[in-house]
């Protein structure tokens, strides 16, 4: 939807550089998954360093430290070993060094909290308690943080508008683990030439169909202002329907119900009414001309 739309808002519709900018996109959602992941890590370090850093007890001759440490939390020890990780780390030049100020203001933050000081205090946890506390983390330092939050957006523009993913593949992420405190990284692609495949497809279609996909929804929007109808809208409507005609093994519910999510995230109130109002009446339509063919029982329907 977004290289669609920065298609049809360019001056010189130039389809190498759509292309390129959807693939850059998609790497960009996993490159910010990988910063999420790092904070954890940077956040146990700061720690680490915060207690090194307290005097020894006069009367102990021993520094203060946690019963239990970040750096023992079985998702951030996870993290710490995970080869995998690391690897995808060093190959996306994944770092917040640059921003190391952020970091210890973050933990700083954090170790004021009321959900810190009981977790630090506790002398023994379980997987769940310590999966609940990087859920809780993340809510609280990329949510909540407001001087954290606002060096991501300057930093991509990407974020303000993945944080509701981010936290559902933390959550996938964490939940992979919760029985054997084993973790696997999520894949930026489920298989990658198959979704690169479909991506590229899906955009090139819909721009090669444009003036047919404008045609048909006009005539069912001739009583709406043309102004009044959002952009988004219509781009989002031309994606269901290139995918309801060129994607044979895709339920024509599924593509609908797709649109109208995303409509509820990137248009107007009014938006996911209107697109489902309009689809349904073309689909109608499509399948008394014969134009829309799935493969497969119950895929037309």
């Amino acid at each position: 939807m977004q290289a669609l739309y920065a298609y049809y808002q360019s001056d010189t519709k130039d389809m190498v550089r759509t292309e390129q900018e959807l693939l850059n996109g998609t790497k960009k959602i996993f490159e910010l998954y990988l910063l999420v992941l790092q904070m954890f890590v940077e956040m146990a370090e700061q720690e680490e360093m915060y207690y090194a850093d307290l005097p020894a007890s006069a009367v102990t001759g021993k520094r203060k430290s946690a019963n239990r440490l970040l750096k023992e939390n079985v998702f951030i020890a996870w993290l710490e070993k995970s080869s995998h990780f690391l690897k995808q780390i060093k190959d996306n030049k994944i770092s917040w060094q640059a921003d190391h100020d952020v970091v210890k203001k973050a933990f700083f933050q954090i170790r004021q909290t009321d959900q810190y000081k009981a977790y630090s205090s506790s002398e023994s946890t379980s997987v769940k308690q310590d999966i609940e506390l990087i859920n809780w983390m993340f809510q609280e330092v990329f949510t909540r943080q407001e001087f954290v939050v606002s060096l991501l957006e300057e930093r991509t523009i990407y974020w303000a508008e993945s944080l509701d993913l981010m936290e559902v593949m933390i959550s996938k992420t964490l939940d992979g683990g919760k029985n054997s405190g084993e973790f696997k990284l999520l894949p930026l692609y489920k298989d990658e030439e198959d979704d690169i495949k479909f991506m590229r497809e899906l955009v090139k279609q819909t721009i090669k169909d444009d003036a047919y996909f404008t045609q048909i929804i006009g005539e069912k929007t001739q009583n709406w202002d043309a102004e009044r109808i959002a952009m988004v809208d219509i781009i989002l409507m031309k994606m269901a329907l290139c995918e309801i005609l060129h994607q044979s093994s895709i339920p024509i519910k599924v593509s609908i119900n797709e649109y109208i999510d995303i409509s509820k995230d990137y248009s107007t109130p009014n938006s996911k009414s209107f697109i489902n109002g309009v689809i349904d009446k073309l689909v109608i339509e499509l399948k008394e001309q014969g134009k829309i063919v799935k493969s497969g029982r119950g895929l037309l329907e």
